[in-house]
């Protein structure tokens, strides 16, 4: 399930947001059976465009920050997801993790855009893909 909260500048409409929810539970099933909630915050100040804590009933809580162009947002809510996997599969080395998650925010994002090109074309070609 995913919740929203914050003060949203990036995505005000949200529909990113759950199109690459929807996308990243396809890609890791493991993140349908949770709790996300995505809230956009303003992290001028802190080291990081986005990071995810989990509470004590499983349920996450990505903190994202509120001004990003719509590629590098795709790109950080890709990586905080991939943190919300590897939480739910029992991976706790942090260089491990953060390692993974640089590695696949970019080649996730990509697949992303790309997936949303070829719906989109398709759509406009009324094939209704």
């Amino acid at each position: 399930m995913l919740l929203t909260s914050g003060d949203w500048h990036c995505d005000q409409s949200k529909i990113l947001t759950e199109e690459i929810h929807a996308f990243m539970c396809k890609e890791y099933p493991q993140l349908n059976d949770v709790v996300i909630e995505v809230n956009q915050v303003d992290l001028t100040n802190e080291y990081g465009l986005g990071f995810c804590q989990v509470d004590e009933d499983g349920e996450f809580l990505i903190h994202i920050h509120n001004n990003q162009v719509p590629t590098e947002y795709a790109e950080t809510l890709c990586h905080e997801l991939v943190h919300v996997r590897q939480t739910i599969d029992g991976l706790k080395d942090d260089e491990m993790r953060e390692q993974e998650a640089y590695v696949m925010e970019e080649i996730l994002a990509k697949e992303f855009w790309d997936c949303l090109l070829y719906t989109s074309d398709a759509a406009d070609e009324g094939l209704g893909v």
